[in-house]
């Protein structure tokens, strides 16, 4: 099984994941190709990703029984632990995770 994920990349690209993946949800491609076409892909989403993000997730024999690798300006930072490969959320000089691309906090929001 394959899992990509797109963030701000061009339309074109996601057309042509489209060919290979299903989308069930806007820049979430899931399926289930070759480690030949994975790696293919992959390039293919690297090269054309125009300053965008991409984050895909594979099926694999490890512990976490997957793994993964990250390209270009992506929300999230992959981290390898001894081993595990986590996420990590990038945190502000003020030590809170950045809020980038989502709502604001109810607190802050204006009632109509």
């Amino acid at each position: 099984m394959v899992v990509m994920v797109l963030e701000a990349v061009p339309a074109g690209l996601r057309g042509e994941l489209s060919r290979w993946l299903i989308e069930p949800h806007a820049g979430v491609f899931v399926g289930h190709v070759s480690a030949r076409v994975r790696d293919r892909l992959w390039k293919k989403c690297c090269e054309r990703s125009r300053g965008g993000g991409v984050v895909q997730i594979w099926s694999s024999n490890t512990e976490q029984r997957f793994r993964m690798r990250t390209y270009g300006d992506t929300r999230r930072q992959l981290v390898d632990f001894d081993g595990l490969q986590l996420i990590r959320m990038p945190v502000d000089s003020g030590g809170q995770a950045k809020n980038k691309g989502q709502s604001k906090p109810a607190s802050s929001r204006q009632r109509a």
